[in-house]
């Protein structure tokens, strides 16, 4: 008996081994990584490496400001094995971060949702040092500045290198940049705003219209904890001209971000820097050759003007208060009312309009599903944009409900609280509810098939989600 109750309880060490060891192996179709070393200031890669592709949840960078992202990208290798082809793709979401500060940064992870399936990156820690000092110099390449040749090529007859005290102190360049010929100007939708309601901050950049060859090396946009700022779209600006105090500008949306404060009081929006590398029309005097023009590569730092908001706090004494602020509708759909147990339905949640629809959470909707379904974590997605200075757009919750059991079963429709700010009010709406029935499961060897407008069924590792 007992040598049976070693074994038993040998057979349930392996089991609860293999249990614990089960979701480290999901981790490994969701890594993440990043340089272990960068700089202050430095913008770089951090990455997440996929094995199919999901909808990204929630991404947490710790400390550390994202700069943009992310940006996805697919790859796809062919192999072939005894005549069997086997193809495999894998996705990767690059984020670009920075850190403004020195010190060691841990990046917790970026969550993930693939058919139902909630997975979490792993962390990764990365260590900022200070920047090392670069020795002012100009960077020019040899055909670029044709003049430079003249100085770097050794026993040319006036050469830096053979008379470096006779003529190359006498050599004058003039390649000024002038105080307005470049800056960055910052807008803000509004000076006033609730907590929590979205503010769309605009950055400018203007070049004078003689530079024509520049490129962004650098951009930082410090984080702060009084505001949540999210990135938008900015796929459809295009180049404008304007003209500030008699000089003509080439002007460029650099980046517009959804601002949502987080505190009252009077609070200070960041500033955005930006490094461009110009090519700088130049002259130079030189007492052998004379006179003439060429072009000098530069690099040129500038800093948005700063914006302050003030922030005031949403009225009323409500219990249930909300965060979320704006002027929204929702609307929803079933794929069908009929089913089998076991075979999935899918109810799908779109809330539009305008204001912080990144705020939006599942949560938020409170959806008491029955307590013999099993439901997926919603797969999300959306378009969210500026538009009239205000944040636009959509998010859709797309549920899968799978029953257990036979019988009739109510889908209850959400009630959606929020703060109106054009009617100056809180408001609720909702959807309706549905109704589905469910039939017994279907016999393995029926002939009868699920119908065309059902979803393929879950996979077995399916996680549950209760709202």
């Amino acid at each position: 008996m007992k040598k049976m109750l070693r074994k038993c309880s040998g057979l349930l060490a392996i089991l609860i081994l293999f249990c614990s060891v089960a979701p480290a192996q999901s981790e490994e179709s969701c890594k993440a990584s990043a340089p272990a070393e960068v700089a202050v200031g430095q913008q770089f890669k951090y990455t997440v490496t996929t094995d199919e592709k999901g909808e990204v949840i929630s991404s947490d960078f710790g400390k550390l400001e994202m700069v943009s992202g992310p940006n996805v990208a697919s790859s796809t290798s062919i192999s072939m094995m005894n005549g069997k082809v086997e193809q495999n793709t894998s996705y990767t979401y690059t984020y670009y971060l920075l850190s403004n500060k020195e010190g060691e940064f841990t990046i917790p992870g970026v969550t993930f949702s693939f058919d139902g399936r909630v997975v979490k990156s792993n962390y990764v820690i990365v260590k900022v040092v200070k920047a090392p000092k670069i020795t002012q110099q100009e960077d020019i390449r040899p055909g670029e500045d044709w003049f430079s040749w003249e100085y770097q090529m050794p026993g040319w007859p006036f050469s830096s290198q053979s008379q470096p005290n006779q003529k190359r102190d006498k050599v004058q360049i003039d390649d000024k940049i002038g105080k307005d010929d470049i800056f960055i100007k910052a807008v803000s939708s509004q000076l006033e705003a609730y907590q929590g309601e979205a503010v769309v901050v605009t950055h400018k950049l203007y070049v004078k219209q003689e530079y024509r060859r520049y490129a962004i090396e650098r951009a930082s946009f410090a984080s702060t904890d009084d505001m949540w700022l999210e990135g938008l779209d900015l796929s459809n600006r295009a180049e404008s001209t304007e003209t500030v105090n008699g000089k003509s500008y080439s002007v460029f949306v650099v980046k517009q971000t959804a601002v949502y404060p987080t505190r009252t009081g009077r609070l200070t929006i960041p500033k955005l820097t930006l490094t461009l590398r110009v090519s700088v029309p130049a002259t130079v005097n030189d007492p052998f050759w004379g006179s003439f023009s060429t072009t000098r590569r530069k690099d040129v730092t500038v800093t948005s003007n700063e914006l302050s908001l003030k922030v005031k706090a949403l009225p009323g004494t409500r219990s249930d208060k909300t965060e979320v602020v704006g002027n929204f509708t929702i609307s929803s759909n079933m794929n069908k009312t009929e089913t089998h147990v076991n075979e999935p339905v899918t109810l799908v949640v779109t809330v539009s309009g305008t204001g912080n629809l990144h705020h939006i959470t599942a949560e938020d909707l409170g959806i008491d599903f029955p307590a013999d379904c099993d439901v997926t974590y919603p797969r999300i997605s959306g378009s969210i944009s500026a538009k009239n200075d205000l944040v636009t757009g959509s998010k859709t919750f797309r549920y899968t409900i799978i029953p257990r059991s036979e019988g009739t079963f109510l889908i209850p429709g959400t009630a959606f609280t929020y703060y109106n700010y054009d009617m100056g009010t809180y408001k609720t709406i909702s959807s309706p509810d549905y109704q589905i029935e469910v039939l017994p499961a279907r016999s393995k060897h029926s002939s009868e098939s699920p119908d065309n407008g059902s979803e393929k069924k879950p996979k077995s590792n399916v996680r549950t989600y209760k709202i």
